[in-house]
């Protein structure tokens, strides 16, 4: 049965979960994945308590003027080192200092905690800034919404829905979460750029399950009607499912490039397979399952979407890999990253709808035959 709170629940589940991988890739476009050093708390507050002021600006002390002189010389110095850990703020021995504005404003590159500060003379004061906090804090708080949500919809599911795999969906949503959460708290703790790219790609994985309840909750999949099966339907189905999965392995040497820098050829490589596969899976929708709109339309949607992420992935490729990304302003480049991977996220999501759809026609259509041909053994 039809419960349109219930699909209008888990449809808010999915739309608030892409909004959550936007923001991670924007955590990671501008490199703000540790700019809180701690978790599950946010610099010692609890985390839903943590100072909006603070977050914003990212402010986090002030330490002792004198210290100037210390910074002047470009160089980690003792005095220097234990102010900052004083406040809880771990430093490693591989910084970098910069002056930004001669006696008024300094950059310090903390490269083996993948953070960055800003020292700022005000007055009398030496304030310490860590960049990104309003970035990662966002991206911290979103998750939880995310969290809460899917509690929300495993419950509802479990109350309402009569199927007995959708209930077990719900459970595995809720898992999956509280895994997804829990691996991104030890990548801060653990310093891991492993769990880093796991973390990314398995909120890719989790984006499709929320997708797939929505859909399964939705009007048009439990209203379907049995259709004629055609002789190409099991080639379709095929080809949707590979299609799905070269473009999961495209998201996981996306994330090992955007974190590590390596495999760029992986990378290039499964882009051409993908974009083969898509122009693939097109044709043959449009030559055989003209008249069925929930094969076409996903399949033109993900061919436009194909075109804007190559244009994207090219942007992305000269900000980060070529001469010319100097010219690119830091913001330009940060939106085209992040909108290469929020992108990436719907063309997943699209594929993931267009390949559940070709098999529950297929199951359907099986449906339909094998009842034909028991009603005709009977009339015979």
């Amino acid at each position: 049965m039809y419960r349109p709170w219930l699909h209008r629940l888990a449809v808010l589940t999915a739309v608030t979960t892409f909004i959550l991988i936007c923001m991670g890739g924007l955590v990671t476009s501008t490199d703000s994945g540790l700019a809180v050093p701690d978790w599950p708390t946010t610099f010692g507050y609890n985390m839903f308590l943590y100072p909006l002021s603070k977050t914003v600006s990212g402010f986090l002390f002030s330490i002792d003027p004198n210290l100037q002189a210390d910074l002047e010389s470009l160089t980690l110095s003792g005095r220097l080192r234990e102010a900052l850990e004083k406040n809880e703020i771990s430093v490693s021995e591989n910084v970098i200092i910069s002056i930004q504005e001669q006696g008024s404003r300094w950059g310090l590159a903390d490269r083996a905690n993948e953070r960055t500060y800003t020292l700022i003379k005000s007055g009398e004061r030496l304030d310490v800034y860590v960049h990104g906090v309003l970035y990662e804090h966002s991206h911290r708080l979103i998750g939880s919404i995310v969290g809460l949500l899917t509690i929300a919809l495993m419950v509802s599911i479990w109350v309402k829905d009569a199927r007995t795999w959708m209930k077990w969906l719900g459970v595995i949503a809720l898992v999956a979460v509280i895994v997804q959460g829990v691996m991104g708290g030890l990548r801060v703790t653990n310093l891991s750029r492993i769990l880093a790219i796991i973390h990314a790609c398995f909120a890719q994985a989790f984006f499709s399950l929320i997708a797939s309840l929505a859909l399964f909750t939705s009007r048009g999949w439990l209203q379907t009607s049995g259709q004629t099966e055609t002789t190409d339907t099991g080639r379709l189905r095929r080809l949707a499912l590979i299609t799905l999965g070269l473009i999961y392995l495209q998201f996981i040497f996306g994330a090992i490039l955007r974190h590590t820098g390596e495999r760029l050829d992986a990378h290039l490589l499964f882009a051409g397979l993908v974009t083969i596969h898509i122009f693939l899976l097109l044709r043959r929708t449009v030559k055989n399952h003209l008249e069925n709109q929930a094969f076409v339309r996903p399949a033109l949607l993900l061919s436009g979407l194909l075109v804007v992420q190559l244009t994207l992935g090219f942007g992305a490729y000269l900000a980060e890999f070529t001469a010319f990304g100097r010219g690119i302003s830091p913001v330009t480049g940060v939106t085209i990253t992040t909108s290469h991977v929020a992108i990436g996220a719907l063309m997943l999501i699209i594929s993931v709808i267009l390949t559940l759809n070709v098999f529950q026609f297929a199951s359907r259509s099986k449906l339909v035959t094998s009842r034909g041909l028991v009603s005709d053994e009977v009339s015979a």
